[in-house]
């Protein structure tokens, strides 16, 4: 008996890695032997072609003022860009911002930093949209305020914050570092990069390989390292290059940005199609992400059901989709993003979260919403 097609709707969490990522990281693991950090011939020519992929990644993104540290993933580069930056420049002040809507490998960062090493926290609220309020950003800076970071795309909403706006405003503070998650903005929202200091990318959310990550630094930041070992990238992060990881990271960047507006417009019907059935269903759930997020995501919850037993039976159908994001999915029975929007206790207890890519269908979509309904409304209250 043929497998029944698994339809994946949780690309907020992982996305299905393309082909052609797949066969440059085979071609490349099986040319270039070497380590690139290896003077000899083949040392070199390996070193060549991670220097190609870091140029490559920079000129997809319009920079020509920062550099490419390659990392295994998103926590390390966010852990890299907060930690690295507070341990540098904490001579200048002790005073550091963020949002309570972070990513886990955000928020832990700093309450590391507020609890075992002394330094100040904001933590900034957001309003029913899910975004920060500028007016908030503005009151929390101080004179010891040395960095700020805020992600671009919430990955439980999608909600959109103001990063041009927030951005603007910090470059009135020079002695402020500006960093943005922007795991869930790269190829789904279209976003100027150039204004921001430190920018943290995530491979397995653009089609590529899992345990791949860049932080894009800005040139003239120093960062204190967090492995010491042999110089590599720069001397911040220490470690044998993975060629073959790099360069295929590097494709994967180039067709994710490949013509953003139209992987937009293809996603919209998919979202709209969602959105309408949920309106028509008001009764039964609640939408959490505003009209303007990105359209890769949309969050909604039960009104009267259990999120938990939804998401259970619809795998059982063969249909992945997610109640919390992944990373904190197995420690808290709640979403504390929507949460903070201000939402009842039924509501934050009990999200689902569909998360697009456009590998998926109207088809998908379609049999998604079949199944959701007949689940949902077959649950015994």
């Amino acid at each position: 008996m043929p497998e029944s097609k698994i339809i994946y709707l949780d690309n907020a969490a992982n996305t299905l890695v393309n082909p052609e990522i797949l066969q440059t990281y085979q071609k490349v693991i099986e040319q270039f032997i070497a380590n690139p950090s290896s003077i000899h011939f083949e040392g070199q020519k390996a070193s060549h072609l991670l220097d190609i992929a870091r140029q490559q990644i920079l000129d997809c993104f319009h920079l020509s003022n920062h550099e490419v540290i390659f990392t295994s993933g998103a926590t390390e580069a966010n852990n890299l860009a907060i930690k690295g930056t507070a341990f540098q420049y904490a001579n200048r002040g002790r005073h550091i911002i963020t949002s309570v809507a972070e990513h886990p490998s955000v928020l832990e960062v700093f309450r590391q930093l507020e609890t075992k090493f002394q330094f100040t926290v904001t933590y900034l609220p957001i309003n029913k949209d899910g975004i920060i309020d500028i007016d908030d950003l503005k009151k929390a800076i101080t004179n010891e305020t040395i960095f700020v970071s805020l992600m671009a795309v919430n990955n439980e909403t999608g909600a959109i914050n103001p990063i041009k706006e927030i951005a603007s405003i910090l470059s009135k503070h020079p002695k402020i570092i500006f960093h943005v998650d922007a795991v869930q903005a790269v190829g789904k929202i279209l976003f100027d990069y150039s204004k921001v200091d430190l920018i943290t990318i995530a491979g397995h959310k653009i089609n590529a390989l899992n345990s791949c990550g860049v932080l894009l630094k800005r040139k003239k930041i120093d960062l204190l390292p967090l492995l010491a070992g042999g110089g590599q990238e720069g001397g911040i992060r220490s470690g044998s290059n993975d060629v073959a990881m790099g360069v295929s990271l590097s494709k994967a960047i180039r067709l994710a940005l490949a013509d953003v507006p139209s992987k937009i417009e293809y996603i919209k019907p998919l979202n709209q199609q969602i959105r309408s059935y949920l309106l028509a269903n008001a009764d039964l759930y609640e939408i959490n992400t505003p009209n303007d997020a990105s359209p890769f995501i949309i969050n909604f919850s039960l009104k009267n059901r259990k999120a938990s037993v939804v998401v259970e039976a619809l795998s059982n159908r063969g249909i992945m989709i997610s109640s919390t994001s992944a990373c904190h999915a197995r420690k808290e029975a709640f979403s504390y993003v929507v949460k903070a929007m201000g939402k009842a206790e039924q509501i934050y207890s009990n999200t689902l979260r569909v998360s697009l890519d456009t590998t998926n269908t109207k088809s998908d979509v379609s049999l998604f919403l079949s199944s959701l309904d007949e689940v949902v409304k077959g649950i015994k209250r």
